[in-house]
């Protein structure tokens, strides 16, 4: 199998194997974009924009606030903190006009509309949706023009619920209706084998809680309930 730069992330993902390899994707850009604020972005005018606009989630703050740089920390508090007490004062001399032939043109103003979406707005997670969506469809050309990266799909043990829904959403559309189709369940029997195979053992895991099994071995059940917790949400 020929490796190109852009495939080699995710073929490196899926050689390094788990109940996901694209959450092995994500805790890698999530490490990079932490440090990326934290360090290189201070110094991009264009990118000091944006995080002031954009700002973070609490997880990814307190990421930042465990990653020992508190002077880059405190300036991106700083400046993105100055940029929305702005919004809000600017909001707060305008409320909203109910019923007004204007509420379309002032909706976006209003203190309630900036609240919301400084509550869902992260740079950090935009930034690592958009590498994954570039990562599926990397997926896809790999799975669609390598025998080999296809074996290893079909041979790895599926894929967390959301970044599987993330690749079904992400099929190409060139491909063929009949191809396509063959593709798609094939991933899906790979998935439900799996997600069965997890169930399994976090069955087997609450029946050696029973003084009837307490001689039994454990089989690969110590640590199913972590991966089934892996298998079922978002990594972030």
């Amino acid at each position: 199998m020929k490796e190109k730069i852009y495939t080699i992330p995710v073929t490196d993902a899926m050689n390094e194997g788990g109940e996901c390899p694209f959450c092995t994707l994500e805790k890698k850009l999530e490490t990079e974009q932490v440090s990326y604020a934290l360090g290189a972005s201070m110094m991009e005018p264009d990118s000091r924009i944006i995080s002031n606009e954009r700002g973070y989630c609490r997880r990814h703050y307190e990421q930042m606030s465990r990653e020992s740089q508190a002077l880059s920390l405190a300036l991106v508090l700083d400046t993105h903190m100055n940029e929305l007490i702005q919004k809000l004062e600017k909001a707060a001399e305008n409320p909203p006009q109910k019923n007004s032939v204007f509420k379309k043109h002032t909706e976006n103003l209003t203190l309630e509309h900036i609240l919301a979406k400084n509550e869902n707005s992260c740079l950090i997670c935009e930034k690592i949706q958009h590498t994954l969506e570039k990562f599926a469809q990397v997926f896809w050309y790999l799975y669609k023009n390598e025998h080999e990266f296809k074996e290893k799909v079909q041979n790895c043990q599926g894929f967390c619920l959301p970044h599987f829904a993330l690749l079904l959403s992400c099929a190409p559309g060139e491909l063929s209706r009949k191809v396509l189709e063959d593709a798609r369940n094939t991933l899906i029997q790979l998935e439900l084998s799996h997600l069965k195979r997890i169930n399994e053992e976090v069955n087997w895991f609450t029946q050696k809680f029973d003084y009837r099994h307490q001689n039994e071995p454990w089989k690969n059940a110590k640590d199913a309930p972590k991966r089934a917790i892996e298998k079922l949400a978002k990594f972030l």
